[in-house]
């Protein structure tokens, strides 16, 4: 009985290594490879734009590139969305991922979700 327990605590310790090497090497490569390219960057900010657009009121036409600016230090892209009402800023790199960072009064008011009948 008492070997038994051992060899499940030598199990549980080599697979909380495992994983532990595993994520390491996730965040490793993805934070210290190289950057995103610009293609890569801007699909990634296209992508979460479409996603924002589903919750919030972006105005139609959805805002569309209008600057965009690359931090060489960090390999981080900046792209600026705009149309006549609403501007909005998405972050995107390798390590971190995509995040908005910031929106114009114009565009930040949620979608209304629609009444289900019965409910008020």
């Amino acid at each position: 009985m008492k070997g038994m327990r051992k060899r499940v605590w030598q199990v549980g310790l080599i697979s909380a290594v495992l994983i532990a090497a595993a994520l390491f090497a996730d965040y490793w490569f993805r934070c210290h490879g190289a950057p995103l390219s610009r293609a890569d960057a801007l699909q990634r900010a296209n992508t979460r734009l479409q996603y924002l657009s589903g919750d919030w009121d972006l105005v139609t036409p959805l805002p569309s590139l209008a600057e965009e600016q690359y931090d060489g230090e960090d390999g981080t892209w900046m792209f600026t969305f705009s149309n006549s009402v609403c501007t909005v800023d998405i972050i995107t790199d390798r390590c971190h991922g995509t995040d908005v960072g910031g929106m114009s009064k114009g565009c930040t008011q949620p979608k209304m979700s629609p009444a289900k009948p019965g409910n008020r």
